[in-house]
């Protein structure tokens, strides 16, 4: 049966463009002629699981650090007491309840894990702020920590420390050039400290991490770069040795067997999604679907490379398409969608910062912020109307997966209480119309109307919605039966 999917994934990768929305991501059709979810189970079928988070990153800072070439990057302590200080009195109220760090800043620990992050000074001699100090930091504001790292990634000064539970030291994990002799590109210096999952003591490493983190009490873990580790490809740039698919489902099985014996939430970034990401919507509870967002903006959130579909990392180079393309994985129980963070500040004005809030939301993403805005813009991430669809876990999908086409503009969803979202997107430039013919999703009858965004009954309506949606803007409606 496997080999007939396949078969048939090829026969239509053959027969349509990259820009057909019938495409699907595939890239190399001939892996996994064994289905490797065999004996799992998705990690958003967990109790407790089913969500899409709201936080507050460290990205800001230290993406802005990283393009000033200010090395080290640093988030410092005082640094911290801020950020979280700004996150419980301006966000907490409104359900973020976690701050998570990211890369650009040293990540280090002694026997394995990682249990410091970032220096202190601008000297790379500095020492390092310890975990458990920022952790206890938060705690104390009813805060949350998340962590950027990988359990591909080793984080050691000891390379002799054991794995627990084992005889094999942190160290024989790495890459050995005369053992490890079918990596893809050998000639190739590795990015990480890479965990080649098929050596001894690989799987108990795997193990250990989340049983470290979730020992300190992290229970939500972003892992990125996994197309450099699958096969060492970002765009068509060869950046990795890569270690091969065989190595990389076997690591992706482990996460899905210890993310969930010790209650840990796990974010995928950079995967290349292969056979419509068949492993990462078992091993994830959510995933990154687009290119990084850098420095924000309408661009890379819409614009940037419309329409083109890629069979590796980045599928789509913008976050909308991303969300298109991808909402035929997601749903309640199922995988979300991650658009990458959301810097407001770089949005030209305000029909622009309400559709970069409101995408995720309808998707069943998650509304990670970065940088500290404030006043008006820092209002886009509290209102508490179109909060509450992340609160029940609402996902919605659009008319129809179409890059191009109004079809993918249009995004529609139930609530719990049986009222719908309707979300009516405008990608373009000017003001246009937006319809929606409620036969099209099943609807009859007379509903209430509301804008989310207004704050505003707008009436009652029957057969069809119709609207004026400025550019780059949205209408998020809510309908409620009448009677």
């Amino acid at each position: 049966m496997k080999m007939n999917m396949i078969a048939g994934l090829m026969l239509a990768a053959m027969l349509t463009g990259c820009n057909s929305n019938e495409w699907d991501v595939t890239s190399d059709l001939t892996v996994d002629r064994v289905d490797p979810t065999i004996g799992l189970s998705p990690l958003a079928e967990q109790q407790g699981m089913d969500y899409a988070p709201l936080y507050w990153s460290v990205y800001g800072q230290l993406r802005q650090q990283e393009k000033e070439g200010s090395f080290p990057n640093i988030f410092t302590e005082a640094d911290w007491d801020k950020a979280i200080d700004y996150v419980a009195t301006n966000l907490k109220p409104y359900g973020y309840d976690m701050l998570v760090t990211d890369g650009f800043a040293s990540m280090s620990g002694d026997n394995g894990y990682m249990t410091r992050y970032s220096r202190t000074k601008k000297d790379e001699h500095s020492p390092e702020v310890e975990l458990s100090t920022i952790i206890e930091k938060l705690r104390k504001k009813g805060l949350k920590l998340g962590i950027y790292d990988s359990p591909f990634w080793l984080h050691y000064t000891n390379p002799d420390a054991l794995i627990p539970g084992t005889k094999y030291t942190v160290g024989s994990l790495r890459y050995n050039p005369k053992t490890d002799t079918d990596v893809l590109h050998p000639t190739r210096d590795d990015k990480f400290g890479w965990v080649v999952t098929d050596h001894p003591g690989a799987e108990q490493y795997f193990e250990g991490f989340f049983k470290h983190y979730s020992s300190m009490g992290v229970k939500f873990i972003r892992m990125d770069f996994l197309s450099w580790y699958e096969d060492g490809m970002n765009y068509t740039d060869q950046i990795d040795r890569g270690y091969g698919r065989e190595r990389y489902v076997k690591g992706l099985q482990w996460i899905n067997k210890y993310a969930r014996k010790y209650g840990v939430y796990v974010s995928l970034v950079m995967p290349h999604l292969k056979n419509n990401a068949i492993i990462e919507r078992y091993a994830g509870n959510m995933i990154r679907i687009d290119a990084d967002a850098l420095e924000g903006s309408w661009y890379r959130f819409s614009d940037n490379n419309r329409g083109t579909l890629r069979g590796g990392w980045p599928n789509s180079e913008n976050a909308f398409d991303g969300f298109i393309n991808w909402s035929k994985i997601s749903g309640r129980r199922k995988v979300r969608l991650d658009g990458d963070f959301i810097r407001i500040g770089s949005y030209a004005n305000d029909a622009e910062k309400q559709a970069v809030i409101s995408l995720p939301l309808m998707a069943g993403g998650p509304l990670s912020v970065t940088d500290m805005p404030t006043g008006h813009d820092l209002s886009f991430f509290q209102n508490s109307e179109i909060l509450a669809l992340q609160k029940e876990g609402f996902v919605g999908q659009p008319l129809a997966r179409d890059l191009w086409s109004t079809d993918g503009e249009i995004w529609y969803g139930q609530m719990k209480d049986g009222s719908w979202v309707i979300g009516l997107f405008n990608r373009g430039e000017t003001m246009a119309q937006r319809t929606l013919d409620f036969s099209r999703i099943g609807l009859s009858g007379r509903w209430n109307m509301r804008d989310l965004w207004k704050h505003s009954n707008e009436g009652t309506v029957s057969e069809k919605i119709e609207v004026e949606v400025p550019g780059h803007g949205c209408r998020i409606l809510k309908l409620t039966k009448v009677g």
